[in-house]
């Protein structure tokens, strides 16, 4: 079925789902961590949406229409950037540098990634504080549907973006653990609050459905 996802106003965790002219509300956060890591699960595994019959509360958190435009590109942009200002920060490394063994700067990369995790769950929880203080969805009917990317494109642009601040992020974390380099440090953490935010460009636009249980329904 065709399907057109917009977005909740100043609300990243969930989308609105227009299918044959009913409205869904899909939460796409704090049901599977793994959805979160990796982006693609979402179009793998079924994701939970509620059928909301009241319009009033969709015109009231759907964001406004607004011209579209593919940000996806930003977020590359964003990556090289980092790129040159840590080539740019290089004299200053040493400065910067920690005096600690590898296994030292290892225990600082896991508590860098239990406070990044920490701050994206906490966004992640008052999204839904946020939402649920115009509408409780959960009271409404609760559908499992499968949705698919919209095009080969978007599927392979979705997998090369991921790939490139994964890498940057291992690179980053993996050099200031042998270095003790913070800037290092300090330019991989932003990297994987994006990477972290790439499921969020997944399910965006005319994309396709299919309802768990409707076995006809064309993809």
């Amino acid at each position: 079925m065709n399907c057109k996802a917009q977005g909740v106003y100043k609300n990243p965790r969930y989308k609105i789902l227009t299918v044959n002219d009913e409205k869904y509300v899909l939460d796409m956060g704090g049901r599977s961590f793994w959805k979160i890591l990796f982006p693609f699960v979402y179009w793998i595994l079924p994701n939970t949406a509620y059928k909301v019959n009241d319009l009033e509360i969709i015109e009231t958190i759907k964001t406004p229409e607004v011209e579209q435009t593919d940000t996806g590109w930003l977020s590359v942009l964003g990556g090289i950037v980092a790129i040159i200002l840590a080539n740019l920060l290089r004299p200053l490394a040493n400065v910067f540098n920690i005096p600690s063994s590898p296994f030292v700067n290892s225990i600082i990369v896991m508590i860098v990634l239990l406070l990044v995790l920490s701050l994206f769950f906490y966004i992640n929880q008052m999204s839904k504080r946020r939402l649920y203080q115009v509408a409780d969805i959960e009271q409404y009917s609760e559908k499992r549907l499968w949705i698919r990317p919209k095009s080969y494109k978007q599927f392979f642009f979705i997998f090369f973006v991921y790939l490139f601040f994964l890498g940057f992020t291992v690179l980053a974390y993996s050099g200031f653990i042998y270095t003790g380099d913070v800037m290092v440090l300090f330019m991989g953490t932003p990297v994987l609050l994006i990477l972290l935010c790439i499921n969020l460009v997944t399910i965006v636009g005319d994309t396709r459905v299919r309802f768990k249980d409707d076995k006809k329904a064309v993809i």
